[in-house]
Protein backbone atom coordinates (compact mmCIF):
# COMPACT_ATOMS: atom_id res chain seq x y z
CA UNK A 1 0.00 0.00 0.00
CA UNK A 2 0.89 4.05 -0.47
CA UNK A 3 1.66 6.29 2.39
CA UNK A 4 2.37 9.64 1.85
CA UNK A 5 4.87 11.13 4.32
CA UNK A 6 6.32 14.24 4.87
CA UNK A 7 9.23 14.47 2.61
CA UNK A 8 11.20 15.63 6.34
CA UNK A 9 10.50 12.04 7.59
CA UNK A 10 11.69 10.07 4.54
CA UNK A 11 14.74 8.11 4.61
CA UNK A 12 16.88 6.59 1.88
CA UNK A 13 15.77 3.32 1.12
CA UNK A 14 12.20 4.18 0.62
CA UNK A 15 11.00 3.11 -2.33
CA UNK A 16 8.62 5.75 -4.18
CA UNK A 17 4.90 4.38 -4.18
CA UNK A 18 3.96 6.51 -7.60
CA UNK A 19 5.74 8.78 -10.02
CA UNK A 20 6.68 12.02 -8.42
CA UNK A 21 5.62 15.04 -10.63
CA UNK A 22 7.61 18.54 -10.47
CA UNK A 23 5.14 20.86 -8.69
CA UNK A 24 5.34 23.57 -11.37
CA UNK A 25 4.97 21.40 -14.33
CA UNK A 26 4.46 17.84 -15.48
CA UNK A 27 7.83 16.59 -15.44
CA UNK A 28 8.53 13.72 -13.69
CA UNK A 29 11.73 14.20 -10.98
CA UNK A 30 11.27 10.39 -9.98
CA UNK A 31 9.71 7.37 -10.98
CA UNK A 32 7.52 4.82 -9.10
CA UNK A 33 9.61 1.89 -7.73
CA UNK A 34 12.49 3.93 -7.22
CA UNK A 35 14.31 3.57 -4.10
CA UNK A 36 15.65 7.01 -2.40
CA UNK A 37 19.15 7.85 -2.14
CA UNK A 38 19.83 10.73 -0.16
CA UNK A 39 20.98 12.50 -3.19
CA UNK A 40 17.15 12.15 -4.73
CA UNK A 41 15.89 13.31 -1.71
CA UNK A 42 17.97 16.62 -1.39
CA UNK A 43 16.99 17.10 -5.09
CA UNK A 44 12.90 16.58 -4.47
CA UNK A 45 13.52 19.25 -1.72
CA UNK A 46 15.05 21.81 -3.36
CA UNK A 47 11.98 21.34 -6.58
CA UNK A 48 9.82 22.04 -3.54
CA UNK A 49 8.33 18.59 -3.33
CA UNK A 50 6.65 18.78 0.15
CA UNK A 51 5.22 14.84 0.90
CA UNK A 52 6.42 11.61 -0.96
CA UNK A 53 4.08 8.71 -1.62
CA UNK A 54 5.61 5.77 -0.08
CA UNK A 55 4.76 1.72 -0.80
CA UNK A 56 5.14 0.09 1.92
CA UNK A 57 4.28 -3.56 2.37
CA UNK A 58 0.68 -4.17 4.22
CA UNK A 59 2.05 -5.91 7.55
CA UNK A 60 -0.37 -8.10 9.09
CA UNK A 61 -0.07 -7.85 12.95
CA UNK A 62 -1.44 -10.04 16.06
CA UNK A 63 -4.11 -7.40 16.54
CA UNK A 64 -5.63 -8.93 13.78
CA UNK A 65 -6.00 -12.29 16.16
CA UNK A 66 -8.39 -12.29 19.19
CA UNK A 67 -6.46 -12.05 22.07
CA UNK A 68 -6.40 -14.96 24.51
CA UNK A 69 -7.38 -13.68 27.61
CA UNK A 70 -10.68 -11.08 26.00
CA UNK A 71 -10.12 -6.94 26.29
CA UNK A 72 -13.13 -6.97 29.18
CA UNK A 73 -11.54 -9.32 31.27
CA UNK A 74 -7.76 -8.08 30.84
CA UNK A 75 -9.41 -4.57 31.32
CA UNK A 76 -10.81 -5.50 34.80
CA UNK A 77 -7.90 -7.64 36.05
CA UNK A 78 -5.55 -4.95 34.73
CA UNK A 79 -7.45 -2.77 37.28
CA UNK A 80 -7.67 -4.73 40.48
CA UNK A 81 -3.90 -5.98 40.05
CA UNK A 82 -2.53 -2.50 39.57
CA UNK A 83 -4.63 -1.95 43.22
CA UNK A 84 -3.51 -4.98 44.66
CA UNK A 85 0.30 -4.36 43.85
CA UNK A 86 -0.23 -0.87 45.72
CA UNK A 87 -2.53 -3.10 48.57
CA UNK A 88 0.94 -5.09 48.92
CA UNK A 89 3.36 -2.35 49.43
CA UNK A 90 1.65 -0.87 52.24
CA UNK A 91 1.29 -4.35 54.16
CA UNK A 92 -1.74 -5.89 52.71
CA UNK A 93 -3.04 -8.00 50.72
CA UNK A 94 -6.74 -9.63 49.73
CA UNK A 95 -5.16 -12.89 49.13
CA UNK A 96 -9.35 -14.07 48.21
CA UNK A 97 -9.47 -11.51 45.67
CA UNK A 98 -5.93 -12.56 44.07
CA UNK A 99 -6.87 -16.09 44.26
CA UNK A 100 -10.27 -14.98 42.20
CA UNK A 101 -8.31 -13.44 39.68
CA UNK A 102 -6.08 -16.35 39.19
CA UNK A 103 -9.65 -18.89 38.91
CA UNK A 104 -10.86 -16.65 35.88
CA UNK A 105 -7.22 -16.82 34.58
CA UNK A 106 -7.11 -20.89 35.04
CA UNK A 107 -10.90 -20.51 33.48
CA UNK A 108 -10.38 -18.76 30.53
CA UNK A 109 -6.68 -20.41 29.21
CA UNK A 110 -8.64 -23.92 29.81
CA UNK A 111 -11.68 -22.71 27.69
CA UNK A 112 -9.30 -22.03 24.74
CA UNK A 113 -6.24 -24.18 25.85
CA UNK A 114 -6.89 -27.10 22.80
CA UNK A 115 -7.10 -23.68 19.61
CA UNK A 116 -3.21 -23.56 20.72
CA UNK A 117 -3.34 -20.03 20.07
CA UNK A 118 -1.26 -17.10 23.08
CA UNK A 119 -2.07 -14.19 21.68
CA UNK A 120 -0.67 -11.92 24.59
CA UNK A 121 -1.66 -7.90 25.06
CA UNK A 122 2.54 -6.17 24.40
CA UNK A 123 1.82 -2.48 25.62
CA UNK A 124 -0.73 -0.79 27.94
CA UNK A 125 -0.92 1.90 30.36
CA UNK A 126 -0.40 -0.48 33.29
CA UNK A 127 2.77 -2.56 32.57
CA UNK A 128 3.53 -4.51 35.69
CA UNK A 129 0.18 -5.81 35.86
CA UNK A 130 -0.35 -6.60 32.20
CA UNK A 131 3.11 -8.56 32.44
CA UNK A 132 1.43 -10.62 35.70
CA UNK A 133 -1.43 -11.23 33.52
CA UNK A 134 0.74 -12.39 30.96
CA UNK A 135 3.14 -14.31 33.13
CA UNK A 136 -0.04 -16.45 34.52
CA UNK A 137 -1.76 -17.22 31.08
CA UNK A 138 1.62 -18.58 30.11
CA UNK A 139 2.10 -20.49 33.25
CA UNK A 140 -1.34 -21.91 33.28
CA UNK A 141 -0.63 -22.75 29.83
CA UNK A 142 2.59 -24.89 30.87
CA UNK A 143 1.16 -26.31 33.95
CA UNK A 144 -1.96 -27.96 32.04
CA UNK A 145 0.51 -29.42 29.29
CA UNK A 146 2.43 -30.87 32.62
CA UNK A 147 -1.22 -32.27 33.66
CA UNK A 148 -1.53 -30.02 36.90
CA UNK A 149 -5.01 -30.03 38.62
CA UNK A 150 -6.81 -26.97 39.39
CA UNK A 151 -5.52 -26.58 42.52
CA UNK A 152 -2.12 -26.66 41.57
CA UNK A 153 -2.53 -24.49 38.62
CA UNK A 154 -4.30 -21.66 40.83
CA UNK A 155 -1.72 -22.08 43.12
CA UNK A 156 0.86 -21.72 39.92
CA UNK A 157 -0.89 -18.58 38.69
CA UNK A 158 -1.23 -16.75 42.10
CA UNK A 159 2.46 -17.35 41.98
CA UNK A 160 2.81 -15.51 38.60
CA UNK A 161 0.28 -12.79 39.71
CA UNK A 162 2.46 -12.08 42.44
CA UNK A 163 6.14 -12.47 41.34
CA UNK A 164 7.09 -8.96 39.97
CA UNK A 165 5.36 -7.45 43.32
CA UNK A 166 8.35 -5.83 44.36
CA UNK A 167 9.25 -4.06 40.97
CA UNK A 168 8.31 -0.44 41.31
CA UNK A 169 8.48 0.25 37.77
CA UNK A 170 8.86 -1.93 34.67
CA UNK A 171 11.87 -4.02 34.22
CA UNK A 172 13.86 -6.02 31.50
CA UNK A 173 15.69 -7.79 34.09
CA UNK A 174 15.44 -11.02 31.87
CA UNK A 175 19.41 -11.16 31.67
CA UNK A 176 20.02 -9.35 34.95
CA UNK A 177 19.42 -12.12 36.94
CA UNK A 178 20.95 -11.62 40.39
CA UNK A 179 17.74 -8.10 40.99
CA UNK A 180 16.81 -8.28 44.44
CA UNK A 181 13.49 -8.62 43.97
CA UNK A 182 12.63 -11.99 44.52
CA UNK A 183 13.87 -11.51 48.19
CA UNK A 184 12.05 -8.31 48.26
CA UNK A 185 8.79 -9.60 47.36
CA UNK A 186 9.16 -12.90 49.24
CA UNK A 187 9.59 -10.70 52.53
CA UNK A 188 6.10 -8.58 51.33
CA UNK A 189 4.51 -11.53 50.83
CA UNK A 190 5.20 -13.94 53.96
CA UNK A 191 2.71 -12.28 56.21
CA UNK A 192 -0.01 -13.94 53.87
CA UNK A 193 1.19 -17.56 53.00
CA UNK A 194 3.44 -19.94 55.01
CA UNK A 195 7.16 -19.78 54.52
CA UNK A 196 7.19 -23.12 52.81
CA UNK A 197 4.24 -22.30 50.88
CA UNK A 198 4.63 -23.48 46.85
CA UNK A 199 3.77 -20.05 46.45
CA UNK A 200 6.56 -18.40 48.33
CA UNK A 201 9.46 -20.45 47.32
CA UNK A 202 8.68 -20.11 43.59
CA UNK A 203 8.68 -16.36 43.15
CA UNK A 204 11.46 -16.44 45.43
CA UNK A 205 13.19 -18.91 43.03
CA UNK A 206 12.05 -17.80 39.64
CA UNK A 207 15.72 -16.26 39.11
CA UNK A 208 17.22 -19.11 39.41
CA UNK A 209 19.13 -20.84 36.14
CA UNK A 210 18.66 -24.14 35.60
CA UNK A 211 22.32 -24.64 35.19
CA UNK A 212 23.02 -23.92 38.95
CA UNK A 213 24.16 -20.15 38.14
CA UNK A 214 20.71 -17.66 38.93
CA UNK A 215 19.98 -16.12 42.46
CA UNK A 216 19.09 -16.11 44.86
CA UNK A 217 20.67 -19.23 46.29
CA UNK A 218 22.45 -20.92 43.25
CA UNK A 219 20.21 -23.86 42.62
CA UNK A 220 20.53 -25.93 40.02
CA UNK A 221 18.28 -28.67 38.19
CA UNK A 222 15.18 -30.09 39.90
CA UNK A 223 16.50 -28.50 42.80
CA UNK A 224 15.08 -25.67 41.77
CA UNK A 225 10.69 -25.83 43.11
CA UNK A 226 8.87 -26.63 39.25
CA UNK A 227 6.47 -24.05 39.91
CA UNK A 228 9.78 -21.72 39.34
CA UNK A 229 11.37 -23.26 36.77
CA UNK A 230 7.48 -22.89 35.02
CA UNK A 231 7.83 -19.06 36.02
CA UNK A 232 11.41 -18.24 35.00
CA UNK A 233 9.99 -19.20 31.16
CA UNK A 234 6.54 -17.45 31.20
CA UNK A 235 8.74 -14.13 32.63
CA UNK A 236 11.19 -14.49 30.29
CA UNK A 237 9.25 -14.91 27.16
CA UNK A 238 6.65 -11.87 27.85
CA UNK A 239 9.58 -9.93 29.47
CA UNK A 240 11.41 -10.29 25.93
CA UNK A 241 8.26 -9.10 23.41
CA UNK A 242 7.10 -6.18 25.67
CA UNK A 243 6.31 -3.39 24.31
CA UNK A 244 6.38 -1.24 27.36
CA UNK A 245 9.59 -2.56 29.00
CA UNK A 246 13.08 -0.23 28.57
CA UNK A 247 14.81 -1.36 25.46
CA UNK A 248 14.29 -3.14 22.84
CA UNK A 249 11.29 -5.82 22.53
CA UNK A 250 11.61 -9.35 20.88
CA UNK A 251 8.94 -10.81 17.67
CA UNK A 252 7.57 -13.71 19.10
CA UNK A 253 9.39 -15.95 17.15
CA UNK A 254 12.96 -14.08 18.39
CA UNK A 255 11.66 -15.01 22.10
CA UNK A 256 10.92 -18.33 21.61
CA UNK A 257 14.68 -18.64 20.10
CA UNK A 258 16.05 -17.07 22.92
CA UNK A 259 14.24 -19.53 25.64
CA UNK A 260 15.13 -22.89 23.33
CA UNK A 261 18.90 -21.63 23.16
CA UNK A 262 18.87 -21.11 26.64
CA UNK A 263 16.84 -24.28 27.24
CA UNK A 264 19.11 -26.50 30.01
CA UNK A 265 21.25 -22.95 30.75
CA UNK A 266 18.73 -21.07 32.17
CA UNK A 267 15.67 -23.09 31.82
CA UNK A 268 14.26 -26.80 31.97
CA UNK A 269 14.88 -28.59 29.17
CA UNK A 270 11.44 -30.53 29.74
CA UNK A 271 9.75 -27.62 30.19
CA UNK A 272 10.69 -25.72 27.78
CA UNK A 273 9.81 -28.64 25.30
CA UNK A 274 6.36 -28.44 26.46
CA UNK A 275 6.14 -24.63 25.84
CA UNK A 276 7.76 -24.94 22.61
CA UNK A 277 4.94 -27.72 21.33
CA UNK A 278 2.47 -25.43 22.47
CA UNK A 279 3.01 -21.97 21.03
CA UNK A 280 5.49 -23.63 17.84
CA UNK A 281 8.57 -22.38 16.56
CA UNK A 282 6.76 -19.38 14.59
CA UNK A 283 4.42 -18.24 17.82
CA UNK A 284 0.94 -16.15 16.88
CA UNK A 285 1.62 -12.66 15.63
CA UNK A 286 4.88 -13.97 13.68
CA UNK A 287 4.91 -12.51 10.23
CA UNK A 288 6.07 -14.77 7.30
CA UNK A 289 7.31 -14.64 3.60
CA UNK A 290 5.84 -17.89 2.46
CA UNK A 291 7.53 -19.91 -0.38
CA UNK A 292 4.38 -18.89 -3.04
CA UNK A 293 6.04 -14.98 -2.21
CA UNK A 294 2.81 -14.18 -0.12
CA UNK A 295 3.60 -12.53 2.93
CA UNK A 296 0.70 -13.55 6.19
CA UNK A 297 0.94 -13.98 10.01
CA UNK A 298 0.71 -16.93 11.66
CA UNK A 299 -2.46 -17.67 13.72
CA UNK A 300 -1.43 -21.35 15.76
CA UNK A 301 0.00 -24.20 15.75
CA UNK A 302 -1.72 -27.03 13.75
CA UNK A 303 -0.27 -30.46 14.67
CA UNK A 304 3.27 -30.86 15.66
CA UNK A 305 4.83 -27.64 15.38
CA UNK A 306 3.28 -26.63 11.94
CA UNK A 307 1.47 -23.25 11.83
CA UNK A 308 -1.75 -22.15 10.63
CA UNK A 309 -1.26 -18.94 8.61
CA UNK A 310 -3.29 -16.35 7.27
CA UNK A 311 -2.65 -14.42 4.24
CA UNK A 312 -4.53 -12.34 1.61
CA UNK A 313 -7.57 -13.25 4.04
CA UNK A 314 -7.16 -16.99 3.96
CA UNK A 315 -6.32 -19.29 6.35
CA UNK A 316 -3.46 -21.72 4.84
CA UNK A 317 -2.49 -25.08 6.18
CA UNK A 318 0.93 -24.79 4.68
CA UNK A 319 1.14 -28.80 4.41
CA UNK A 320 -1.84 -29.31 2.33
CA UNK A 321 -1.13 -26.17 0.44
CA UNK A 322 2.88 -27.90 -0.36
CA UNK A 323 3.98 -24.04 0.37
CA UNK A 324 6.43 -23.48 3.69
CA UNK A 325 7.83 -20.70 5.35
CA UNK A 326 10.88 -19.21 4.04
CA UNK A 327 11.78 -16.31 6.11
CA UNK A 328 10.59 -14.69 9.10
CA UNK A 329 10.01 -10.68 9.04
CA UNK A 330 10.94 -9.19 11.57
Amino acid sequence: MIIWKNIELVEPGEIVGEDVYDPSGFIILIKEGSVLKEGDIYLLKNRGVSILPIYVEEVLTSEDIEPTIDMELYDNLSKDLSNTFEEVKSGELNVKKVVKHSEEIMKKVLEKYNEKILNLIRKDQKPLARHAINTGVISSIIGISLGFDDETLNKLIISAILHDVAHEKPVRDIIEYYDTHPIKATGMLRKHFNMNDDVLLSILHHHERFDGKGYPRNLKGTSIPVFARILSIADAYDTLISKDFPGKAFSPYEAVKFIISNSGKMFDPNIVSKFVQYVGIYPTGTVVELSNGERGIVVKVLSGLIPLVKANGKLLDIVKEKIYIKKVIN
